[in-house]
């Protein structure tokens, strides 16, 4: 079973334009008139049935509230982010596709202001016409009430209340804890972004800057308004920012222009003060804005922030959740919500009925626990361990759960408890438990490829619990059989290793860890793959795997090719600028987006990324057979057998394979039609 994802992460929308939204009445229910962004009037009966959105932060809301059911189409950003979803695509957030959102049929599109021009060209909008929202980020308490819209324009209104009261929560106690930062020690910050070649910055009136303040940094001010303004270098070195920070998708360019004369003469780039945020809530007012504010403090001021002694709230248990582990030797399972350090913890705990041994690669505990666990850690409080250690909140963990750290083994993760996997196998009178975690977005590693590096994003954690008592061997030897069988998940699923995409398949990530409870029972001196015992081991952490990283990647066995490629750190507009083309970037982006709705083509592009593994592995060494498959489709997508390749303008980016079949795409649909699309049922 699993326990649904309680948030996910959004792509960027580096250029998402901001302002306010407000209720222009005061009715709880329905018909319900509303003011958008650009001071129209909108006025709807009934609740939306059929939703296209187009702006990423109120997709991120809409999964929050849990009101996916209504949504017909979303941008391809979203999708991508929520890849578990299967919603039409509507084209890019900065192109709409206006005959997907025809074939969507929607009696509702959420848009940002940015799109309004684009849907004023809208010719098929259809009777009854559907009802347009324009949306743009102004401020913080903008964001708020544009939440509070969606939660009554959804029938959510509580829901939204509480993710509203959330965030201001977890803003105010940055506030409060930085009122003990001496003025003179706020630094100067900067969130850049570059596009166009151009280094960009959030205009002054930006929410983001805002967000740099509440997480006591001092913005800078550009006489400039807008959701991001150029800089040219002068005014650049004229602020001289101390920190710099970007999002995950853009930070390699950023760090490329920062590298250039004049642009790395401030105090942030000689000093390598650089951090970034993932792209989902670096641009936007997200339900995750508070976490966000946060994150940027525990960068800026890493040992104010990782004091337990600076504290402004108290350690606390604030809730917990029961759950069902069916072993006599378990008392009680539960997770856990509590505060520690002003950071919201989620504690998966099991307290046993006696002491169990247990072998665990999180911690070192000779003697038999009472309890073991798995700790979610937000990320602005790992940020602090990464840097000062983690004994500290070892033992705060143990402690609000009742425990001391002899009494208690644990695991830490940023994976979130309500993505948990519980994962039971029987057969006859034999059981086998595995409680898993896992994220893989971050660093998936290839083990004897991937190099060592001091960071943990992502991270699989297993606990091992059977209705047997294990030998010491046993513990040991189930462990192996666990790690096989994480890994054979991670292979099934095509993860990549994050640093070498292209050439590796991950066989874990660079913090996975375990714990092996020795239970009770019948004596068991072996737990490997010829074991019975070892066997329901293996499929209960395979399915635990397996279903975990559903919840909290959206990643599972027949996703997208997009998403597949997305995985690689291939995009789309990556795809167009590495090849060239005739047609405008943003046409042929979009008729390769059409293109690869087609299962054929889908195909096509999925075969040759397994021939492309297997050549580089050295498995395959004639590849007449997919030239000729390519040559195929070479005239399915142009109609001509004589359709010629586009060449990769940096052919060491790609194996040849990809290349080619790259290649032979762009060059097909830049010389026949785009590829339309039939309306959704």
């Amino acid at each position: 079973m699993r326990i649904q994802a309680f948030f996910s992460r959004v792509l960027l929308v580096a250029l998402l334009v901001v302002g306010p939204c407000v209720f222009a009445g005061q009715a709880t229910g329905y018909p319900l008139t509303i003011k958008d962004s650009l001071g129209r009037e909108v006025s709807l009966v009934s609740p939306p049935r059929r939703v296209v959105c187009l702006l990423n932060s109120v997709t991120d809301l809409l999964v929050t509230l849990g009101r996916t059911e209504m949504l017909v189409g979303l941008n391809r950003q979203d999708l991508l982010n929520h890849s578990a979803l299967r919603i039409p695509s509507v084209g890019s957030f900065f192109q709409p596709d206006l005959e997907a959102i025809t074939a969507a049929r929607p009696d509702l599109i959420i848009a940002s202001t940015s799109h309004h021009d684009v849907l004023q060209q809208w010719p098929d909008n259809p009777h009854p016409p559907a009802t347009i929202l324009y949306f743009r980020e102004g401020s913080l308490e903008d964001g708020f009430a544009r939440m509070a819209l969606i939660g009554r324009l959804v029938e959510r209104e509580q829901q939204a209340q509480e993710i509203i009261k959330r965030n201001r929560e977890q803003i105010e106690l940055v506030r409060t804890r930085l009122q003990q930062l001496p003025r003179e020690r706020r630094i100067r910050v900067a969130r850049v972004v570059v596009g166009g070649e151009r280094l960009h910055c959030p205009g002054d009136d930006s929410f983001q800057n805002e967000m740099i303040t509440a997480a006591g940094g001092i913005p800078p001010r550009w006489d400039k308004s807008g959701g991001f303004v150029p800089v040219d270098v002068d005014t650049w070195q004229g602020f001289n920012p101390q920190m710099v920070y970007g999002c995950d998708r853009n930070m390699e360019a950023v760090q490329r222009m920062l590298a250039e004369d004049g642009w790395k003469d401030v105090e942030a780039v000689r000093k390598k003060s650089f951090t970034q945020l993932p792209c989902s809530i670096a641009c936007q007012v997200t339900p995750h804005v508070g976490a966000a504010v946060q994150w940027l403090a525990a960068s800026f001021y890493p040992e104010l922030m990782a004091d337990a002694s600076k504290a402004v709230s108290s350690n606390t248990v604030q809730g917990e959740r029961p759950l069902t582990i069916d072993l006599p030797y378990v008392h009680s399972a539960q997770v856990v919500n509590h505060r520690i350090n002003d950071a919201d913890f989620k504690s998966l705990v099991l307290r046993f009925t006696s002491p169990q041994r247990v072998l665990s690669t999180a911690d070192d505990n000779p003697q038999a626990v009472q309890a073991v666990g798995n700790t979610y850690v937000p990320m602005h409080a790992s940020l602090g361990h990464m840097a000062f250690g983690v004994d500290q909140v070892r033992k705060e963990v143990a402690a609000n759960l009742g425990y001391t750290p002899a009494t208690y083994s644990g695991m830490m993760t940023g994976a979130d408890m309500d993505n948990l996997s519980v994962q039971v196998r029987r057969e006859g009178d034999l059981e086998a438990v595995a409680l898993v975690t896992a994220g893989t977005r971050g660093n998936a590693q290839r083990m004897s490829k991937d190099i060592g590096y001091a960071h943990a994003s992502g991270t699989i954690n297993i606990l091992l619990l059977t209705n047997r008592k294990l030998a010491p061997e046993a513990m040991a030897r189930a462990m192996i059989t666990a790690t096989e069988a994480k890994t054979a998940a991670l292979l099934d699923l095509d993860i990549r290793s994050t640093a070498l995409p292209w050439p590796y398949q991950a066989t874990g990530t660079g913090t996975d860890s375990m714990i092996v409870v020795q239970g009770e029972g019948p004596l068991v001196h072996y737990t490997g793959g010829h074991g019975k015992i070892g066997e329901l081991i293996a499929k209960a952490v395979h399915a635990g795997v397996t279903e975990a990283l559903v919840g909290q990647n959206g990643i599972k066995a027949g996703r997208s090719v997009l998403q597949r490629l997305d995985e690689r750190k291939m995009s789309l507009e990556r795809l167009v600028r590495l090849y060239p083309s005739p047609i405008a970037p943003k046409e042929l982006e979009r008729r390769l987006e059409q293109a690869l709705e087609s299962p054929a083509i889908a195909g096509f592009i999925e075969t040759a990324l397994a021939i492309s593994d297997a050549a580089g592995s050295g498995l395959v060494s004639d590849l007449a057979s997919f030239e000729r498959m390519a040559e195929t489709m070479g005239e399915r997508l142009a109609g001509t057998t004589t359709l010629v390749p586009a060449t990769i303008n940096t052919p060491d980016i790609l194996p040849p394979v990809m290349a080619r079949a790259f290649g032979l795409l762009v060059a097909g649909v830049s010389a026949g039609p785009a590829t339309s699309k039939e309306p959704q049922p």
